[in-house]
């Protein structure tokens, strides 16, 4: 047992307000829970009106010969309360405790507990109706308390620092000086060592009471008060860990609980209603608190520098909230170790601050790709705001600032496009990547003010509470491709009246993205991205737009069953590969301008060369659309292509139909030319 840390608290007035522990305290046996519960619960309740011991292993029940052990455990609540709070300060206390109207242990035993807890003790009786509901008891005691601050513990917390009252109200007093909000209009958050990192005893004042009315909505039964109470007053830079107030929550915390737990959607309708109550009642127009999380899916092995890097960054003004996720999508054990000991060495750190920037860590065991790994951070998030990175980019250490920078300039965003660099050619194919700008969507938010779009190795959206609908879809291949673009436009179309607004560009928000396969050659890459990005024909047809067939369509669906039917296979074969060089003749026609600016200096068999490799990554991208097409059976989408640009250059859109015309024309006559002797004797035939 951890005992208390001595400190030197001062006696007297060292604790200015005044104290309501709310103690809810139980004893009854599962037989007894059951009975009450049949007696007492309509039907419509008794799917979370349950008993508060029937889901834990039998040692961890009570029943009649478990008597002295409930008084052992209120014992030990009741020492570390008396050795933490000295005897001046304890006269400011006031215990309110609940007791189950038909508790045999504690009802007839009122005298033996005034004696043993060590401050003045009001007495609440507990109706049936609220048996394993924590949150409406919860309320029901504070609506009971009279004193300044209220804070709910449990028979099973063991208190571990003394003066923990004084520093709490400290923390109060130093919140409302620094943001002019009256005192009291805030939630300090106790440090629980069986659950790090989360709100579990948050401690409210008395006039949050006076302005709701009630301690917790009327929708909450037993879990996600603690949670909501901190998040509520997050957004308006209020909410605070005092970590050097440590306890312990024996038998509660993240594992099983003493009643079966049920949970509620509060994250969204409930608590934007009570942000807006809270603005009206502090008179303020703008909440100023950032609730910014990091969701960061992770599959690569070995590569813990990379998250370290991404989970110590910080950002430079108060009030900003962020939590980490890391997502790891990789069955392997002993990667799944790796991140959890990552995780575990930068908390113990941090909770030795602030319980701010909390790292957690999510794993199943498999591997889902990254849409579901990113769906799972972040609907986990409460946030109001999601960064999405990969778990290769290195991101500049200011990146945080400079996302929060754009939410202060963009404010009826709801995507904003960082930075993604990529690095120098360092030889041959990247050298080709570099000159057909393959990329260009990477560095997107250099070039526009209203990205249509960009990649989610470096995104910031609207967090999952304000828009649950929205999800990355499972139909895009696990690696990625096509998701980052299906993302924005249910974003764009989640929010019409924000149009062009919709998204923005936060150039300053950098991060440094590595080649792909180490810079060697990567056209399965490519390929993938190619065979998701056509999912978003079948998903957004609006967002597409009809051309002439290109050389692979007119390859695969004209010179192919015309070489079939004509029985003329290697004419066929003829015409098809002229069509082939003439196509990649063209793409080296494009790209040599680029190639002659990358490649300055060396020669120009060199620099035709990598301009004709440069053309085939955009060849690998079309045959990969194309065999998708055959794949799905999908024959609406011949000759569409995706407006990568969603309307914003219609000019482009008219250069690439107008450019296909010229081919297909080309391509035509080839084809004729190529299958003249055909023709002519079929004419000669009729």
């Amino acid at each position: 047992n951890q005992q208390p840390v001595e400190e030197e608290v001062p006696l007297g007035d060292g604790c200015g307000g005044t104290w309501s522990v709310l103690l809810p305290i139980c004893s009854r046996t599962i037989s007894q829970q059951a009975k009450s519960r049949h007696s007492h619960s309509s039907n419509q309740e008794a799917s979370f009106n349950t008993n508060r011991f029937s889901e834990l292993p039998q040692s961890s029940q009570y029943n009649d010969s478990f008597d002295e052990a409930c008084w052992d455990l209120l014992s030990g609540f009741c020492k570390s309360l008396k050795e933490t709070v000295p005897p001046s300060q304890m006269e400011k206390f006031e215990c309110v405790v609940g007791i189950d109207v038909d508790d045999k242990v504690y009802q007839p035993a009122k005298e033996r507990l005034k004696a043993m807890i060590p401050c003045n003790v009001v007495f609440v009786d507990i109706q049936p109706t609220m048996y394993g509901k924590l949150c409406r008891i919860w309320n029901h005691l504070a609506s009971k308390s009279r004193n300044d601050y209220i804070v709910l513990f449990g028979d099973d917390v063991r208190l571990l620092d003394c003066g923990w009252p004084q520093k709490i109200e400290e923390c109060f007093r130093n919140i409302s000086t620094n943001t002019g909000l009256p005192l009291g209009a805030a939630c300090v958050a106790m440090n629980d060592l069986s659950f790090p990192g989360f709100p579990t005893f948050p401690v409210i004042h008395r006039w949050h009471l006076n302005q709701f009315g009630t301690l917790l909505p009327k929708q909450f039964v037993n879990q996600g008060g603690d949670p909501f109470l901190y998040e509520l007053y997050s957004r308006f830079k209020t909410s605070a860990w005092e970590v050097s107030c440590r306890l312990k929550n024996t038998i509660g915390g993240d594992g099983d609980a003493r009643y079966q737990k049920y949970h509620i959607n509060w994250r969204g309708h409930i608590l934007n209603m009570h942000i807006r109550k809270l603005k009206k009642s502090v008179e303020v127009r703008n909440i100023s608190g950032v609730c910014l999380d990091v969701v960061v899916p992770s599959y690569r092995t070995n590569n813990n520098d990379y998250l370290r890097r991404i989970a110590l960054l910080r950002a430079s003004r108060d009030g900003v909230y962020v939590k980490f996720w890391f997502v790891v999508d990789n069955p392997c054990k002993n990667h799944v170790d790796e991140v959890k000991a990552l995780a575990n060495e930068l908390n113990a750190k941090q909770l030795e601050q602030s319980g701010n920037y909390f790292i957690n860590v999510i794993h199943y065991g498999a591997n889902r790709g990254a849409s579901y790994a990113r769906n799972t951070g972040y609907n986990y998030s409460i946030a109001d705001w999601i960064l999405f990175l990969d778990d290769d980019v290195i991101p500049e250490d200011n990146i945080l600032d400079a996302y929060i920078g754009g939410i202060k300039r963009f404010p009826d965003a709801k995507v904003l496009a960082g930075m993604t660099t990529l690095p120098e050619a360092t030889n041959t194919w990247t050298t080709m990547l570099r000159v057909c700008n393959v990329g260009y969507f990477y560095g997107v938010s250099k070039l526009r003010r209203h990205p249509p779009w960009a990649v989610t190795a470096n995104l910031l959206v609207r967090g999952s509470r304000f828009n649950p609908t929205i999800q990355f879809k499972e139909c895009y291949p696990k690696t990625g491709g096509g998701e980052d673009i299906d993302l924005v436009y249910q974003y764009k179309a989640f929010y019409p009246t924000s149009g062009l607004l919709a998204t923005a560009a936060v150039p300053e928000a950098i991060v440094k993205h590595p080649w792909w396969n180490g810079g060697n050659l990567c056209y399965k890459q490519i390929r993938g991205w190619a065979w998701g990005d056509s999912m978003c024909i079948l998903e957004w047809p609006s967002k597409t737009f009809m051309t002439f067939p290109n050389w692979i369509e007119h390859v695969t669906f004209i010179i192919l069953p015309l070489a079939i039917c004509t029985k003329q296979p290697v004419t066929g074969l003829a015409v098809g590969s002229v069509v082939i060089v003439l196509e990649h003749l063209i793409k080296m026609s494009r790209y040599l301008p680029a190639a002659l600016k990358q490649c300055e200096g060396d020669s120009i068999f060199y620099q035709l060369y990598v301009a004709l490799g440069a053309g085939t990554v955009l060849s690998a991208q079309e045959i990969t659309r194309v065999n998708a097409i055959l794949r799905r059976f999908s024959l609406y989408s011949i000759c569409r292509r995706v407006d990568w640009f969603d309307g914003q250059e219609p000019r482009i859109k008219l250069d690439i139909q107008f450019g296909s015309i010229i081919r297909f024309v080309l391509n035509v006559g080839i084809t004729s030319i190529g299958f003249g002797s055909y023709w002519q004797e079929w004419l000669n035939q009729v």
